[in-house]
């Protein structure tokens, strides 16, 4: 319905600059601006095209990029002490005596899930969450606090992220029911709420809170301990003391940043890819018969500009102006039409504008170059290659 308006629209833009392409160009905007509906018909499926790959290739790519942003804002730690089959039992009271550490969290990877309601029909929503040492926490992460206080984190008790507290309608002094993953279920006392949960995932529990439920012994070191240094302390030196302080455990000098929620995302992405790689490939092949008919039903128009003295040079250049024309009115309204809800779900749940890759980006504009080439152009070389007389 507003193809033909959109066409319009683009060729009050795009018709002076095609002009200055010389004959080729002047006879690519009136066609444009005589055939809206024509026009209109080809840029809308690539409208389509690009606006359907934009949505499902950047709403991933935003939560990842802002998970790996927050990530790196949450690591306040210079190093970070683990083992392959886990660290033995005592080791983060150990890291804290070595001399020149200043602070040293344990932190372990797990999960819980939230019971809640979707419709007005109750379910269980698996989480991704971090046990963690309380003790000089806000030492070695900045989980970004907005109330109460990290330091008050305890068995029994949980940090919430701000986001989840908002849709929970909790605060510091509430209380929250998780189910674990052996299935018992808690209710836990909310000390703190953070803005970095993209990072740290919803929920920040006690690190014994959160071995007492899973398959690992409590007392054995099941993630890795992240160590700040004092500011006067040799690295160095440090890192040698770690290690002969832990035996069989590494010590990173650069500690990998802290994904949670981000890292389960990234296989979300991944598997958008896929989807859009396959959905695409079917609306690609659409988009390019759309285009070839169109292009085919133009051979008569052809014939009699070609009867009426244009040159083939001439036509060639008209019509691969009217290819970029589309393509790029294309581009631009379909980059339009996915900003909307990608704004919308950018700024709710990252609270930043949208983000594409690069490479991602590039691939869409390329397959619709190609296929808006492909569509407009072979269907008439044989009209072109004719000879008629002057």
């Amino acid at each position: 319905v507003l193809g033909p308006w959109i066409a319009e629209g683009a060729m009050r833009l795009l018709g002076a600059p095609l002009r200055l392409f010389g004959p080729g160009g002047r006879l690519a905007a009136a066609n444009c601006a005589a055939s809206a509906h024509r026009l209109g018909a080809a840029i809308t499926p690539i409208v389509l095209v690009t606006a359907f790959a934009g949505v499902q290739l950047s709403g991933g790519a935003t939560l990842t990029h802002a998970g790996d942003a927050q990530a790196r804002q949450v690591l306040r730690a210079d190093l970070a002490v683990h083992a392959d089959g886990g660290l033995p039992a005592g080791a983060v009271e150990r890291i804290r005596e070595v001399p020149g550490v200043r602070a040293a969290t344990e932190i372990v990877p797990g999960t819980v899930l939230l019971a809640r309601s979707q419709l007005g029909a109750p379910e269980l929503e698996r989480l991704p969450v971090f046990g963690v040492t309380p003790e000089g926490l806000t030492s070695t992460l900045d989980p970004g606090p907005r109330s109460g206080d990290l330091a008050r984190l305890r068995p029994g008790t949980v940090a919430v992220g701000a986001d989840r507290a908002d849709s929970l309608g909790v605060r510091p002094g509430s209380t929250v029911t998780l189910r674990f993953g052996d299935g018992q279920e808690a209710r836990l006392r909310v000390v703190a709420t953070y803005q970095r949960s993209i990072a740290l995932g919803d929920f920040l529990l006690s690190r014994d809170d959160l071995l007492r439920h899973t398959s690992l012994p409590a007392a054995s070191g099941a993630g890795r301990v992240l160590v700040a240094t004092a500011p006067d302390a040799d690295r160095k030196a440090v890192t040698n003391a770690l290690a002969r302080a832990v035996p069989g455990a590494r010590v990173e000098p650069d500690p990998a940043p802290v994904r949670g929620e981000a890292a389960e995302q990234a296989l979300a992405e991944v598997v958008s890819v896929a989807v859009v790689g396959a959905v695409g490939g079917f609306t690609v092949i659409a988009v390019l018969s759309t285009l070839a008919l169109i292009a085919t039903g133009r051979r008569p128009e052809l014939r009699l500009l070609r009867l009426a003295g244009a040159g083939r040079g001439q036509l060639r250049r008209m019509l691969r102006l009217e290819a970029a024309a589309t393509v790029v009115t294309g581009l631009v309204v379909g980059a339009a039409v996915a900003s909307v809800p990608l704004l919308a779900f950018s700024m709710a749940t990252t609270g930043t504008l949208p983000y594409l890759p690069p490479a991602q980006a590039a691939v869409i504009v390329s397959v619709v170059v190609a296929t808006a080439a492909a569509g407009s152009l072979p269907p008439v070389w044989g009209t072109l290659r004719g000879r008629y007389p002057r």
